[in-house]
């Protein structure tokens, strides 16, 4: 077993921190390519913001496969929410989500939903704000499943939304969503946050991980805080996941530092897991 590593970037500038080159992605695919990274995972406000054939370009001369799209700047920067108590403005959130839905599909690339589904519901009546997150979804999915792609849900701390914090949350509402093209997404970050055992987490979401992002305590790359990874590492064999490892890190020491380490980590991971695999092969010659 091993796994496919990518750097998440952005279509355009952003706010939002842990993104590497945002704003460059030409550039993103030259260092990502240069340090033998499998693809990248963009955030993207519209469809509007990079061409897609351009980027069909960038990813085929780089070798480079793209691993998911993001859709939090849909909320950050626009204001929309899959969970918006006003009908109108959650149908805005379900056409934004539906356009990053096209124009992923023809890489097979899913859609992250993050700070899409909304912060806090102005009414303080989280699971009515649930309940309506639940439903968009569905539409979202129909969606999807039309043009043969997928979604994945992410479990984000409490100090960013009031929704969907832990790993078990996530997995309640994916369930409740009731589509197989929708999967949870796990960031160690996060998950640093709000679980009791990282491990534990990982192992309870088994076969909803769609997507992972490898990301330290701090918001650095791996092995630049405290998490240990090797609990991380172990959870993820443990239950077969063969989705991505993708660094939606901060830029610190500065992009190029930050990319290189990611790509450092990644590495010692699946050498590490070559390893232990010989190692029960061995024990069992």
């Amino acid at each position: 077993m091993s796994w496919k590593a990518c750097v998440a970037t952005s279509a355009g500038p952003t706010g939002f921190g842990p993104m590497l080159y945002a704003g460059h992605v030409r550039e993103c695919v030259a260092v990502s390519r240069e340090l033998g990274f499998e693809g990248i995972e963009i955030s993207m406000r519209s469809p509007d913001e990079l061409d897609r054939r351009e980027l069909e370009s960038l990813l085929r001369a780089g070798c480079l496969e793209l691993a998911a799209l993001a859709s939090g700047r849909v909320f950050l920067e626009d204001g929309l929410s899959l969970s918006d108590s006003d009908e109108g403005g959650r149908a805005r959130a379900v056409a934004r989500v539906n356009e990053l839905i096209d124009y992923g599909a023809p890489f097979g690339a899913p859609v992250i939903v993050g700070l899409a589904r909304g912060t806090r519901p102005p009414d303080g009546d989280l699971d009515g704000a649930v309940a309506r997150f639940v439903a968009s979804m569905r539409e979202c999915a129909d969606h999807a499943a039309a043009v043969g792609a997928g979604l994945v849900v992410e479990a984000i701390n409490r100090y960013e939304t009031a929704l969907l914090n832990t790993a078990a949350q996530t997995v309640a509402a994916v369930e409740r969503v009731g589509a197989a093209n929708v999967a949870v997404l796990l960031d160690v970050f996060h998950m640093n946050i709000e679980e009791v055992a990282i491990g534990d987490a990982i192992r309870a979401t088994g076969a909803r991980l769609g997507h992972f992002h490898l990301v330290d305590s701090n918001r650095r790359a791996a092995g630049m805080g405290h998490v240990d990874f090797d609990q991380v590492v172990a959870a993820l064999a443990d239950i077969g996941y063969d989705g991505w490892l993708s660094a939606e890190v901060l830029p610190l020491p500065d992009d190029r530092a930050a990319a290189e380490q990611a790509r450092r980590y990644a590495t010692s991971i699946n050498q590490s897991l070559k390893t232990s695999s010989q190692s029960v092969i061995s024990r069992h010659i």
